[in-house]
């Protein structure tokens, strides 16, 4: 028999229950902040993402903005190359020194005693070297560029021919000194300068004049316009 001491009046299974409760509590707890942790997570995870989509949508759109704007600034500019090469074209088919002006500023530019006999112009068509595309971009824009698909200008250099007759060399220097101080011509050479008789057979009456032949190039960039508009001005600058 148990002595007084080792006496229990509580059932046998007392204790074994309270511990198995005990744990289930403990179970129970654990299980429910497991369970709220993982909520937790779950909730700001899913808050991380909202974050990060509405950043990816907005940059998106930033960029689709950036492309459109890059875009109409592109063709903005290829509008405006293409108007410029369409400009350069027109001047390019209108004469911008008229002949008659060529042949004004010879014929004053002659001194006392000295006629031309023979006045040609001659137009050359100058070629025109494109630089190739340096890149497979550059070679792509410029076969879908509307600038490629226009005309190309044409320009030319313009070879002016005179001859005519003097009565010594004094006025054929003269008159080269002042072809070269016109600013439609450059390049003026004396190519021929030879004594002639005027008669068809030569008698001791027919007096000898030099026969001359120049030869020179219209300059390029000359435009009767501009020549006129600063003619003007040093016109009245000299009449203040």
């Amino acid at each position: 028999m148990n002595s007084p001491s080792e006496l229990s009046f509580l059932p046998d299974d007392y204790l074994e229950n309270k511990a198995q409760r005990r744990a289930n509590v403990i179970c129970a707890v654990l299980f429910l902040v497991t369970m709220v942790s993982i909520g937790f997570a779950f909730t700001t995870s899913e808050r991380s993402l909202h974050a990060v989509e509405q950043d990816h949508e907005r940059i998106e759109k930033d960029f689709t903005e950036a492309a459109r704007r890059i875009e109409q600034v592109q063709d903005m500019q290829e509008k405006q190359r293409t108007m410029a090469h369409q400009a350069e074209l027109t001047a390019s088919l209108l004469e911008k020194v008229p002949r008659s002006l060529i042949l004004a500023k010879v014929t004053n530019a002659l001194p006392s005693g000295v006629s031309l006999t023979d006045f040609v112009l001659v137009s050359t068509k100058r070629a025109s070297a494109s630089a190739a595309p340096r890149t497979a971009f550059e070679a792509k824009a410029s076969q879908t560029s509307v600038v490629s698909q226009v005309a190309q200008a044409k320009t030319y250099d313009v070879a002016l021919k005179i001859t005519g007759l003097a009565p010594t060399d004094v006025q054929v220097g003269e008159l080269l000194r002042k072809l070269k101080g016109v600013p439609l011509f450059r390049d003026v050479n004396l190519i021929i300068s030879d004594w002639e008789q005027t008669g068809k057979k030569a008698t001791a009456n027919d007096q000898l004049y030099r026969r001359f032949q120049v030869e020179m190039m219209l300059d390029p960039t000359a435009d009767a316009q501009v020549e006129a508009a600063a003619s003007t001005a040093a016109s009245l600058e000299t009449s203040k």
